[in-house]
């Protein structure tokens, strides 16, 4: 439909195999993760060999169905990691944010009024406990909030959510921490309702990736 309503000399791609070819070169690819099917735990590392959750025991994947079920195992339960690192390096890439990572390290006042997350009681809490974290302005500071919404609403009888998982750098100076170019997709978690506490399995697995790259977060 856009190419029919666009101009005759445009660029936009023919059909969705070369959309997703053009997007494929910007490095964002989506990882699928098995997770727990109330959301206990995610089948990722350590845990990738199980064949049930080693909290509730329900199992990992659907039961066979005839002979071809038997050679492909379904999982009950999947959830979408987008990688953060690519992201995050693409900020130390740029002179112009690479600069601005510093800004709240750089700009701390102490006159009492709240400018940034950095001005906060938590974030000099935080600061407190972990002075190795603070010598090197560097270091990667991240916001992590997530809410969920129901997609189709119309076309489904039965309630279903979906709860995206976002992550903003409060590195960058207030004008920048919270727009959208800097408020990252990472997660999306598929759920017939509400995942409460189940969640933080999911922030767990997001601290691990970092820790494996060696990003101080």
């Amino acid at each position: 439909m856009l190419v029919d309503v666009a101009p005759k000399d445009n660029c936009i791609p023919k059909n969705y195999y070369e959309a997703k070819k053009i997007a494929s070169s910007l490095g964002l690819k989506a990882q699928k993760i098995d997770c727990c099917e109330v959301g206990c735990m995610l089948y990722y590392k350590d845990g990738n060999h199980l064949t049930e959750c080693k909290f509730c025991h329900l199992p990992r994947y659907f039961p066979p169905k005839g002979d071809k079920g038997r050679y492909k195992q379904i999982p009950m339960k999947i959830m979408f990691y987008l990688p953060i690192i690519p992201r995050l390096h693409r900020l130390y890439a740029s002179v112009e944010s690479a600069k601005q990572m510093r800004w709240h390290f750089e700009n701390k006042k102490e006159d009492g009024i709240l400018r940034h997350p950095c001005d906060g009681e938590a974030c000099k809490h935080f600061d407190k406990i972990y002075p190795s974290f603070v010598v090197d302005p560097r270091h990667v500071r991240l916001g992590l909030c997530s809410d969920g919404f129901t997609p189709n609403v119309q076309a489904s009888t039965s309630p279903y959510s979906c709860w995206p998982v976002f992550l903003t750098p409060y590195n960058f100076p207030p004008e920048m921490c919270m727009i959208k170019p800097y408020m990252f997709l990472t997660c999306l978690i598929p759920d017939p309702s509400n995942p409460t506490k189940k969640i933080v399995s999911t922030c767990n697995l997001l601290l691990m990736i970092l820790s494996n790259y060696g990003m101080k977060v």
